[in-house]
């Protein structure tokens, strides 16, 4: 018998599929001998109806040589598992005749799917049969022509383009393909780059919801199963932006960042559905995009970003983004036009004691005011940063100044291909969305934000960490305080404040900063992620919400025991090999721990800030003690004005509560020792000073 891995199977449904194609086709068995199925082009040919065909009797008409010609093919197919070509003179019409190639493949006819009446012999069971193609060789040789040549043009891309059947095995490939994957091709372990842990149950049936199976939801296997749903239909496409492994020159593997574009396709042939997968780099891909973007939209910045009456930010943000300020300045009154928003010269938004230069500034003047500012950005990898400074130079706009800075040095408004004047407009709109409160203001979550930037780059978080990951905790960092009222939520719990309203008096403050903030990003005028793709889009938002309600002390304890548990573990057992892809799981709680480390970061911060933030937050907690007091509530711990505050408190909170969250997070990545280090550092002067109160008192 043939084997039976070479025999096509063929559903009856499919067949019709076949009648758009120019060549003669049908589907006969040889035991007994019996039509079965004829496309419109056999039935041209034959002069005949389909039903005339079906009820032809082969076996009386047809001629001892044709029956010589059946035998030989059934022994070819049925018995050698050959595939048979022939060619001859066949009828075309009543009074002519054609030329054609005849290939005989086996295939096995199975029945509908749909209920409906099936032509096949019996009970509507599988048939074993002979697909017969008869190719006009004028045709034939046109399209051998037109294959020829599209072959050529396919070999000749750079880019790898793959077919594969739904279940994951490769139908054909380029040469590209075969140099970036090698010659064995699987969708699953090579296109998606999915372990044999992610790959667990992809292809079983009737899994329980609890799982059979135990495996690891990565961001590689929640692409694939978004294509597999995605492509439910013939032309249905799916892309996705992914980092997976590339073979290199010597055999040793590399990681690729490339855009997988997926569109379901029908074998002309058998009608079986199929995949046909392309890559792009993406990096190149964001290049060109962003360059275009950059081209098209730079006489636009320069306008949008006057146009708030703060000529002094348009200025540093223009500088920070390479443009020369001072010829976009002049090319704006050059014309004689009068500049956007003429009608006061005040300073920013936040602030009305920012200096403010008068448009009869000179440009050096303005360049030395940048200089500063430059200088003050350049420490800004430094984990010794002072935010205080930062908050001088950029007149009263950390927050946004700091942002653009960041997302300018990691390239992630080129390589996202982010909207950058959109971008302006949101940092603005959560800058000036930030009270006046002493610790929680839009210095403090400049501070924030920095320290994130800090432990994302150079924190050893790279394994847990891709860049959209990046761009996700910069934004959380940016958006994690958003309209903070100066307020915990154990008091707007317990006055039954709208937040707390709203939020079913879980994470009152941490679920406003995140439903207003993205209120914000929904503003046409500061989506700067609207050429985003949408699943990407949603991948984020949900990185950035995980982060922000981590910020929340009630969910302290929890996020450092899920650190000692679920990571610290696994980097400590030598058998538990996470890979370059951990799980989705693992990586957020890297990024909540992350943001909680930043959050606090004044702790590490240079002596000076340290105490300057502390005396702060002291500051706030006592108006909200004022606060208590006036609405006769219990005054809260440590809000009492009268009373010792964080100042005095600071040794049993480090204690308590920073140290359990630094010496996990120092274990699990030592690249952050120096931050426990300076913890200690300034643990010692409160100590000290501890000490010597108590001895002043004794005196």
């Amino acid at each position: 018998m043939a084997d039976p891995r070479a025999v096509k199977r063929v559903r009856e449904e499919d067949l019709v599929a076949w009648d758009t194609l120019p060549l003669s086709m049908s589907v006969v068995t040889y035991a007994p001998p019996r039509n079965l199925w004829a496309n419109i082009k056999r039935l041209e040919i034959s002069g005949c109806t389909f039903e005339e065909f079906l009820s032809t009797d082969l076996a009386r008409t047809a001629t001892e040589a044709e029956k010589e010609q059946w035998k030989n093919r059934h022994q070819a197919l049925e018995v050698r598992g050959e595939t048979v070509l022939e060619r001859s003179l066949v009828a075309d019409g009543v009074d002519k005749q054609i030329s054609v190639e005849t290939v005989c493949s086996a295939v096995v006819l199975m029945p509908r799917k749909d209920g409906e009446l099936s032509l096949l012999p019996g009970n509507g069971e599988e048939v074993k049969a002979v697909m017969i193609q008869q190719w006009p060789l004028e045709i034939k040789s046109k399209l051998d022509a037109n294959t020829k040549y599209m072959t050529t043009l396919l070999e000749c891309s750079p880019y790898p383009l793959c077919f594969f059947t739904f279940d994951g095995h490769l139908i054909t490939c380029n040469p590209a393909a075969v140099e970036v994957f090698g010659n064995t091709i699987w969708l699953q372990s090579d296109i998606f780059g999915m372990g044999e842990r992610e790959r667990r149950g992809l292809n079983a049936t009737n899994l329980h919801p609890s799982g059979s199976f135990g495996f690891e939801r990565t961001e590689r296997r929640t692409a694939y199963e978004s294509m597999m749903d995605a492509l439910t239909e013939e032309g249905s496409t799916f892309e996705v932006d992914l980092l997976i492994r590339r073979r290199g020159d010597e055999g040793q593997d590399s990681r690729w960042y490339c855009r997988v574009f997926a569109q379901r396709e029908k074998d002309p042939v058998t009608g079986e559905p199929m995949i046909m997968i392309s890559h792009q780099d993406v990096t190149n891909l964001r290049k060109v995009e962003g360059e275009l973007g950059r081209m098209q939209m730079s006489q636009q910045t320069t306008k949008e970003l006057m146009q708030h009456n703060d000529r002094e930010v348009a200025g540093s943000l223009m500088v920070l983004l390479g443009e020369d300020f001072g010829l976009n300045f002049n090319a704006q009154t050059s014309d004689g036009g009068p500049l956007p928003d003429e009608r006061s010269e005040s300073g920013s938004p936040r602030s009305e004691d920012s200096s403010v230069s008068t448009e009869s500034t000179s440009l050096s003047t303005r360049t030395i005011q940048l200089n500063g500012l430059r200088q003050c950005l350049e420490k800004a990898n430094d984990w010794t940063f002072n935010v205080f400074e930062l908050e001088k130079e950029a007149e009263g706009l950390p927050l946004q100044v700091l942002s653009w800075h960041v997302f300018l040095k990691h390239n992630l408004i080129e390589e996202f291909n982010l909207d950058h004047v959109k971008l302006v407009n949101f940092l603005r709109a959560i800058e000036v969305g930030h009270s006046d409160n002493p610790y929680h203001n839009a210095t403090h979550v400049a501070d924030v934000v920095q320290s994130m930037h800090c432990l994302l780059s150079k924190g050893g978080l790279g394994k847990f960490v891709g860049r959209l990951e990046l761009l996700a905790g910069l934004m959380a960092g940016c958006i994690h305080d958003f309209e903070h009222k100066g307020f915990n939520n154990d008091f707007l719990i317990k006055t039954q404040d709208d937040w707390a309203i709203d939020s079913n008096d879980k994470s009152p403050n941490e679920t406003h900063h995140i439903a207003s903030a993205f209120r914000i990003l929904r503003q046409p005028e500061c989506n700067f992620l609207h050429r985003m793709p949408a699943a990407q889009q949603a991948q984020l938002r949900k990185m950035v919400i995980d982060m922000v309600l981590a910020t929340d002390m009630a969910e302290h304890m929890a996020i450092v025991s899920k650190l000692k548990s679920d990571l610290l573990k696994r980097l400590e057992n030598p058998d538990d090999e996470i890979g370059d892809d951990p799980p989705e799981a693992l990586k957020a709680l890297v990024l909540q721990g992350a943001i909680k480390v930043a959050d606090i970061g004044h702790l590490y911060a240079v002596h000076e800030v340290h105490i300057a933030w502390s005396e702060r937050l002291e500051e706030e907690m006592w108006r909200q003690g004022d606060v208590e007091k006036e609405s006769n509530m219990k005054v809260s711990f440590l809000m009492d004005r009268d009373k010792p505050g964080v100042t005095k408190s600071q040794p049993g909170f480090v204690d308590f509560v920073v140290r359990p969250l630094f010496e996990v997070w120092v274990a699990c990545f030592p690249e952050c020792r120096v931050l426990l280090d300076r913890i200690n550092d300034n643990y010692n002067y409160w100590k000290s000073k501890e000490a010597a109160d108590k001895a002043a008192e004794g005196v």
